[in-house]
């Protein structure tokens, strides 16, 4: 859980840094904020097991975490992409391609922790 979550914290916060230096303040926490919600999202998928690889598990065993999934997948975005829904949320606009962007770089923390299932598979000692 901590390796995941410092990977999560530290994706979170270069692409913040990256979007600030490039952007605006408000695009910067747009982005920060949904690469975080993607990733959390992402990780969701990841967490279901201890051992098994996360495309080793069927998405038909909790097709509750998939509606929620796909639903806040759905609300992030149109949270960047729909002029009310930013004003109640307080977000600003992030393009189609931001948002492909970011979804790909949220899927860093997952694929480390993938990484380290792989490792205890092979390698039991260590746990």
């Amino acid at each position: 859980m901590i390796f995941t979550g410092l990977l999560t914290a530290g994706v979170t916060f270069a692409v913040y840094r990256h979007v600030l230096l490039t952007g605006t303040l408000e695009n910067a926490r747009a982005a920060a904020f949904a690469v975080l919600v993607f990733a959390e999202l992402l990780r969701a998928f990841g967490a279901r097991s201890e051992i098994k690889p996360v495309w080793r598990i069927s998405l038909r065993t909790n097709l509750s975490l998939v509606a929620v999934v796909v639903v806040t997948f759905g609300l992030q975005v149109a949270s960047q992409h729909s002029e009310a829904l930013g004003k109640i949320l307080k977000t600003s606009y992030l393009s189609f391609a931001d948002c492909l962007q970011l979804l790909a770089l949220a899927t860093i923390p997952v694929i480390g922790l993938e990484l380290v299932k792989s490792i205890r598979r092979h390698w039991p000692k260590a746990r």
